[in-house]
């Protein structure tokens, strides 16, 4: 597989076992980019899950176990400072928010392809050239 930039929509997704998070995992077994905010974007939908009933406790200690043991191998994470202007181009072109243009013009300037199950976060890095995966 070749280099891939991450959202917090698929690394949540992978986490909490959902629906096709198969894909996430094998880009995580080589190693994936990302921004330094995928983590705490990532531990909210794991709060999420627990708050609203999909997962208990117990399961909710299990993810964020998981978290912790894929923030110190398997994501490489950019600091957001030098994306900040492009990213809030990107966000007011497309009606999206600042956070969410930040992996897509994280992918840009890698020239790398975005790992989302965020359609609309999808839909805005076609508009920007980029490649997706699912």
């Amino acid at each position: 597989m070749t280099a891939i930039v991450i959202d917090a929509s698929a690394l949540a997704a992978y986490l909490l076992h959902e629906k096709g998070s198969e894909t996430v995992g094998r880009y995580l077994v080589e190693g994936v980019d990302s921004i330094e905010l995928v983590f705490k974007e990532a531990a909210s939908a794991i709060l999420t899950a627990e708050r609203t009933g999909r997962i208990d406790r117990d399961q909710a200690e299990v993810c964020l176990e998981a978290l912790r043991t894929i923030m110190g191998l398997n994501v490489r994470a950019a600091g957001q400072g030098d994306l900040l202007e492009e990213s809030y181009e990107v966000a007011r072109k497309h009606d999206t928010t600042v956070y969410d243009a930040m992996y897509v013009v994280l992918a840009k300037r890698l020239r790398v392809k975005l790992l989302t199950k965020d359609e609309k976060q999808a839909q805005v890095a076609r508009e920007e050239g980029l490649g997706i995966v699912t």
